[in-house]
């Protein structure tokens, strides 16, 4: 019976993860106001997960090897480091705040100046860089249920761009509850500002984990899921797959397109390796595939824009982290 429960409680949950994505894609594909579309790591911000005072620090780095653009095949090396902090200030209230940077750079193999015909004229671009700060609380109602709420500002920017052409801002707040000591949701709304045009978007927030049983769980991650399990008592399997929606200030020195940005959308799927050997130190990393990568150009009027899509390409991911 128990697991006929769970069985039914997974597909509950998949569905409703399911059905938060594709309204928050879909929200993406009808507006060009969009900035982004869900927070990541929503669920962090219930109270279990802000039981403790703490700090991590980390460094990632990905390499995606030959997507096919069309006229010239496209390797990206994306380098990242962040922070994140935890603060219970009182016995039902808690800060989080978080820091993270990261730079893409991107080397091409193929015909270049028909690849930026293809893309409304502007060079193919060699770095993007990316910078978002954030703060963030819980205030717990009762032992069941709270109220959560982040703002975050950041810079997405071509190398080259204005700075203060890239800035934008946005802020989520909601409920986290737990139905079951094994299962933490997190529902709210996300509004935030976007780097083209001054526009705004507003978009839902919905974020879950669940302690299948010991050693087994599955949890939201931005627009994405993520299973777990042990293998051993410091060696955890993983199964991840996402979808990112990210737009970048372009330079103008580089585009026939006046106040232009980029706008990338992708979907990588991972299967990863965790590894915890002390309480301090972990250790993941991971190979798979983008299996959906586009890139589109617009004009902040709105009359032009360009766009190409890529075919599968290889993924290798590597993260070390560091928790005091």
């Amino acid at each position: 019976m128990k697991s006929t429960r769970d069985r039914c409680l997974l597909a509950a949950i998949g569905f409703a993860a399911v059905l938060a994505s594709w309204s928050a894609v879909a929200r993406a594909d009808e507006s060009s106001n969009t900035e982004s579309l869900s927070p990541g790591e929503i669920i962090d911000l219930v109270p279990v997960a802000l039981a403790k005072a703490g700090v991590r620090v980390y460094a990632e780095q990905s390499v995606s090897v030959l997507a096919d653009f069309g006229p010239a095949d496209v390797s990206e090396f994306r380098s990242t480091v962040g922070l994140r902090a935890v603060a219970p200030l009182a016995e039902s209230f808690a800060l989080r705040a978080s820091a993270i940077a990261h730079a893409s750079f991107f080397d091409y193999d193929g015909n270049r100046s028909e690849l930026a015909t293809d893309l409304g004229g502007i060079d193919p671009f060699h770095q993007l860089d990316d910078a978002q700060f954030g703060l963030g609380g819980v205030y717990r109602l009762t032992e069941n249920w709270s109220l959560f709420a982040e703002g975050r500002a950041g810079l997405s920017w071509e190398d080259g761009a204005s700075l203060a052409d890239a800035v934008k801002g946005s802020g989520a707040f909601g409920v986290g509850f737990a139905l079951e000591p094994r299962l933490e949701i997190a529902l709210g709304v996300d509004v935030g500002s976007s780097i083209e045009n001054g526009g705004a978007h507003v978009s839902p927030v919905f974020g879950f984990r669940w302690r299948i049983r010991d050693g087994m769980r599955l949890e939201s991650q931005g627009l994405g899921l993520l299973f777990a399990m042990d293998l051993l008592h410091d060696l955890e399997v993983q199964l991840r797959g996402s979808y990112s929606s990210d737009r970048y200030r372009l330079d103008d020195d580089g585009t026939s397109l006046p106040d232009s940005t980029l706008r990338r959308r992708e979907a990588p799927v991972l299967l990863v390796l965790h590894w915890h050997p002390t309480r301090h130190w972990r250790l993941t990393g991971g190979a798979g595939a983008v299996v959906y990568q586009q890139w589109r150009v617009e004009a902040d009027d709105g009359n032009d824009s360009s766009s190409l899509d890529a075919g599968p390409a290889a993924l290798a991911w590597l993260r070390l982290e560091y928790r005091f």
